[in-house]
């Protein structure tokens, strides 16, 4: 899906920009500045350094180690991982398939066959799990893709836009409401341009996808934790509901503020932060994951 938004922008797009005849079609009547990252010579070779660096990172994120759990490193692993006692248990666990005894904060992957440290998930994209060693190249991994698929998206839209203005130019649309401006706007996109229209939507809804997984992941690594162990949370959390419905105690009333209290704890993720003993700090929590070096720490 990258590549193919990349081959649209560089077949389709690119060559009109930076022609010397397209005139109003070409974006340097648009954005006339050379620093401005749309602008034509920008954008030749902005897309190509995005592309590579996005597929060595893919390739990092693919086939690097993400951390696998051996006979070599498991009695240094599980002094490193301590459990909390309440999502991880104090005493480790024994992996049946490996026949090792695994370490806190990870787990064995049924896709890979191998137990992972620190285990995130097993992303289908990359195919290989998220793990301790390869969290760093998977976040850039997504950052690079969001960056490359919003640019694509700018700059496809903005010389569709251009086409159009110089194709319609004294038309006489000023009569006709925003909405109906904007349906004449998609009838000129698909139906006279409609391999750029369906990359601007395509890239689009990848950027928001990558954006939003990216923003997701971002804050559980400032807060030392993993999608895995957010399940274990929300698993921790519903049985804790249900104990305290049992024996007859209840939240009672509630007021607004503390719903919406409650709702910023859940977005944020505050509340599990405020009961994760691996969190050390923003920074450190982010040292820990690009420097590779978790700190040992005790039982709360």
């Amino acid at each position: 899906l990258v590549l193919g938004g990349f081959h649209v922008a560089n077949v389709y797009v690119l060559p009109d920009l930076v022609a010397e005849d397209t005139g109003a079609l070409a974006l340097a009547s648009v954005l006339p500045e050379t620093a401005n990252p749309f602008h034509p010579e920008t954008a030749s070779w902005a897309l190509p350094s995005l592309v590579s660096i996005g597929l060595l990172l893919f390739c990092m994120a693919s086939f690097g180690d993400p951390g696998v759990l051996t006979e070599a490193n498991c009695a240094v692993k599980r002094k490193e991982y301590v459990g909390d006692g309440v999502v991880f248990p104090v005493d480790d666990k024994h992996c049946r398939t490996c026949a090792l005894r695994r370490p806190a904060r990870s787990k064995h992957c049924s896709v890979c066959g191998r137990c992972v440290l620190r285990f995130d998930h097993h992303c289908p994209w990359v195919n290989n799990c998220v793990g301790e060693r390869n969290l760093m190249s998977f976040l850039a991994f997504l950052l690079v893709h969001f960056a490359l698929c919003a640019f694509v998206c700018s700059i496809t839209a903005l010389h569709l836009g251009a086409r159009f203005s110089a194709t319609h130019s004294g038309a006489g649309y000023g009569g006709l409401s925003a909405s109906a401006r904007a349906l004449v706007w998609l009838h000129f996109c698909f139906a006279r341009h409609p391999i750029e229209s369906v990359c601007v939507v395509m890239t689009g809804v990848l950027a928001l996808m990558l954006g939003a997984f990216f923003a997701y992941h971002a804050r559980l690594a400032c807060l030392n934790l993993t999608t895995n162990e957010m399940f274990k949370w929300e698993q921790v959390e519903r049985w804790e509901e249900e104990e305290q419905k049992n024996s007859g105690g209840g939240r009672g009333r509630r007021t607004w503020a503390g719903c919406a209290s409650d709702a910023w704890d859940s977005a944020t993720f505050r509340g599990r932060a405020r009961r994760n003993m691996y969190d050390v700090g923003c920074a450190g929590n982010l040292a820990e994951i690009f420097l590779g070096r978790p700190k040992r720490r005790g039982r709360r």
